[in-house]
């Protein structure tokens, strides 16, 4: 599920002119001032250079897929990430090293690893604090992190994409699979591309005219032409060319043959889906209607409870069973449960039922919540290794169907799969949720009897550097934890007098929350809190 809200607007693809604001050679990555609120992270494998000197470093062959990266899925953002992040050559060799039992890498590994050494002291050297440099953002904001930057330009077209700095090359998406049209195309489109121009022809591509491919390829150099003009005085940083909108990009990404209708609940967004849809693909105009029910689009199409499960923590499955999704700092948890499912059969088989709903869900719910990073899913415990070999190859099946790029290993003998699936902005849940001001995020508040003892250990370290001053306080406290205050059998403001030789009148304050407490000094009605402990 893809949702924009003008606040928070997508920044894949957009095209900044940034300054760079340090070079961390450990790191190997340079951070670039875009004008966002954190400085972007560019890694040295995301600087791309047309240089034939860097051709000679690292090409080995001149095999066109090999070189671009051909696209292995058509999804909506992921034509503007690396399809493979090349790892620094450090690191390289060592898990080459791995991959051959702790042997020494071979002779072209280990020259394959120096030429990637020589690129990065290269590109370290090239890149210098306040140096004007275009790039693009390939991956939003997450959290404190900022946006993840290259700068090997790519401009998403309906059939293909166009590298400014391709240096001729021209790639064929691998779900293009006949050997005679992919040649074809790439014959078709090398003829047209200008000098210095590479492309990667998508897999909408396949048998279509060269006329629309020709329409396409002049719709981007023209975007092009305008961001080379606008550069041409631009200060960084400055905003260069900002992607198409959320319409014409889901519809560039997702309109293959299998959609059978597009429906719209706004006059200027059906305007729009026409506009694009007479262009890039006539034959489906005819699907696309302006919708009229008096219910709301979601509830008329029986997809409001799909939406409105995105926000829950429990998802119940058709048998009975449920998961629990749960999102932490580093990863996001999801732990499978039987819950009511019927236990008159073999326990085996009922956790293999169960399984294999959850995994089919799962994966369902992974795209609705556009989650993305390292998923770590416990399943029910199963004693047959064969019936886990199936739930790993049914989370396989649906994971294929799925356009975000995504690796699995198999289930552990503790009943654990691990899963990445590629992020590129933050989940629905952390874009259209807040956190929550009572619990902090953690979705547990501290006990009132807590925060009471923590007021008792307040005063007695304020009573001991004030002894015999009958000081007057005012505390303020949630109106949750007033109450078990004032139920006790002793008078708590006169229990306090007695212990402590201090007058204090309790206050309740909506805006505190519950694992929160000020002292005041009613004297100069001064906030001492934290003068004499941690709040």
């Amino acid at each position: 599920m893809i949702i924009e809200r003008p606040e928070s607007r997508r920044s894949i693809g957009d095209i900044y002119l940034g300054r760079v604001h340090k070079v961390v050679e450990g790191l190997k990555a340079a951070f670039v001032d875009i004008g966002q609120k954190s400085d972007g992270f560019l890694h040295f494998s995301d600087v791309g250079t047309t240089s034939e000197d860097y051709r000679a470093l690292i090409e080995d062959d001149d095999d066109d897929d090999a070189v671009v990266g051909a696209e292995d899925a058509d999804g909506d953002d992921s034509l503007n990430a690396a399809p493979v992040q090349v790892q620094p050559a450090a690191d390289q060799s060592v898990k080459a090293s791995a991959r051959s039992g702790g042997k020494r890498p071979s002779g072209d590994e280990q020259e394959k690893a120096e030429k990637r050494q020589s690129y990065t002291q290269m590109i370290a050297g090239k890149l210098k604090p306040n140096d004007s440099i275009l790039v693009q953002v390939i991956k939003e904001p997450i959290s404190s992190k900022g946006s993840r930057l290259t700068s090997d330009i790519t401009i998403a077209g309906r059939f293909m994409v166009l590298l400014p700095f391709g240096g001729g090359q021209v790639a064929v998406s691998r779900r293009v699979v006949v050997r005679k049209e992919r040649s074809r195309l790439k014959k078709l489109v090398r003829s047209m591309l200008p000098e210095g121009f590479g492309a990667i022809i998508r897999t909408v591509a396949e048998d279509q005219e060269e006329t629309l491919l020709k329409q396409d390829l002049e719709k981007l150099l023209a975007k092009w032409t305008q961001i080379e003009e606008k550069l041409q005085d631009a200060a960084p940083p400055q905003l260069i060319f900002k992607e198409d909108t959320i319409i014409s990009s889901v519809l560039r990404d997702s309109l293959t043959s299998d959609v059978t209708e597009i429906v719209a609940n706004s006059s200027v967004i059906h305007k729009e889906t026409l506009n694009y849809i007479q262009w890039a693909a006539p034959e489906m105009v005819k699907n696309v209607s302006l919708y009229q029910g008096k219910l709301p689009l979601f509830e008329g199409y029986g997809i409001a409870k799909d939406v409105e499960s995105i926000f829950s923590r429990k998802v119940w499955l058709k048998s009975g069973g449920y998961i629990i999704i749960e999102h932490t700092e580093a990863m996001v948890v999801v732990d499978v449960n039987s819950g009511r499912y019927a236990a008159k059969r073999e326990q085996e088989e009922n956790s293999l039922k169960t399984n294999l709903e959850a995994a089919r869900e799962i994966v369902r719910q992974l795209r609705l919540r556009d989650i993305g990073g390292i998923i770590v899913v416990d399943f029910i415990d199963m004693l047959d290794q064969k019936n886990a070999k199936k739930v790993y190859d049914s989370m396989k099946t649906e994971l294929r169907n799925d356009r975000a790029k995504s690796n699995i290993l198999p289930m552990s003998d503790f009943g654990i799969m691990q899963i990445t699936r590629e992020r590129i902005r933050p989940s629905l849940m952390q874009r259209m949720g807040d956190q929550c001001p009572a619990c902090g995020g953690t979705g547990v508040v501290q006990a009132r009897f807590t925060t009471i003892n923590q007021i008792e250990r307040w005063l007695r370290k304020y009573a001991l550097q004030h002894p015999l001053n009958f000081q007057q306080l005012d505390l303020y406290v949630s109106p949750t934890v007033v109450e078990p205050l004032q139920n006790s059998d002793l008078k708590t403001e006169l229990k306090w007098f007695l212990q402590h030789l201090l007058f204090v009148q309790v206050k309740p304050d909506e805006s505190l929350r519950s694992d929160d407490f000020r002292f005041y000094s009613r004297k100069n009605n001064k906030d001492i809190t934290a003068e004499y402990g941690d709040i």
